[in-house]
């Protein structure tokens, strides 16, 4: 299933930075792709989330079932870190896939504001998983926190995962940020009266 939609989301990207959105067609795509229409439709509502690599079955998947029968715990960012990670290797996002990406965004610069907003949602929807696996009343500061604070560091760990020659995984590269974070923050916590 994976395998399908990243193969279509590549051929949707290649097929924008070629032509823009408008010089191709969702039957295109399929019949290169070598799907039926219905089944693109399984797996995107649009041919800009194709692109987005925006699949409609973001959350029902075995992480975020994982993430959930932890329950609360003192481990929160850790578990969410590790969320964020397995996403990201579930996106198998290299150097060339970002390079299509952003030849896509390029095209078609409205695709931005789409993945923008699609980053704003995808934090609620993270926001809401923390409050229900902890417990906490909706609107509660602390889930969306703990969303925020890892989505920085997760955001800071791209480039760096990006770098050419790099060979550290992006779970790594995001553990050493939290890691930081937390000695900061303890940091700042034992100098507070």
């Amino acid at each position: 299933m994976a395998r399908t939609a990243a193969r279509v989301t590549t051929l949707a990207r290649q097929l924008t930075a070629e032509r823009g959105l408008s010089g191709f067609t969702v039957e295109e795509v399929c019949e290169r792709a070598d799907i039926s229409r219905r089944t693109f439709f399984n797996y995107f509502a649009s041919k800009d989330d194709a692109v987005l690599g925006r699949s409609l079955h973001r959350d029902d998947d075995e992480h975020v079932a994982e993430f959930l029968a932890r329950g609360a715990s003192p481990t929160l960012l850790d578990d969410l870190a590790t969320l964020t990670a397995r996403r990201w290797a579930d996106a198998d996002m290299t150097i060339e896939r970002w390079r299509d990406i952003h030849a896509a965004v390029e095209a078609e610069p409205r695709l931005l504001a789409k993945f923008v907003g699609h980053l704003f949602a995808d934090q609620q929807s993270d926001v809401e998983l923390v409050e229900r696996r902890e417990g906490l009343p909706p609107g509660d500061l602390r889930a969306a926190a703990a969303v925020q604070i890892v989505g920085a560091l997760a955001t800071s760990a791209v480039p760096a995962f990006l770098a050419e020659g790099n060979e550290t995984s992006f779970a790594d590269l995001l553990a050493r940020r939290l890691d930081a974070a937390r000695a900061l923050l303890t940091t700042e916590t034992e100098r507070t009266p």
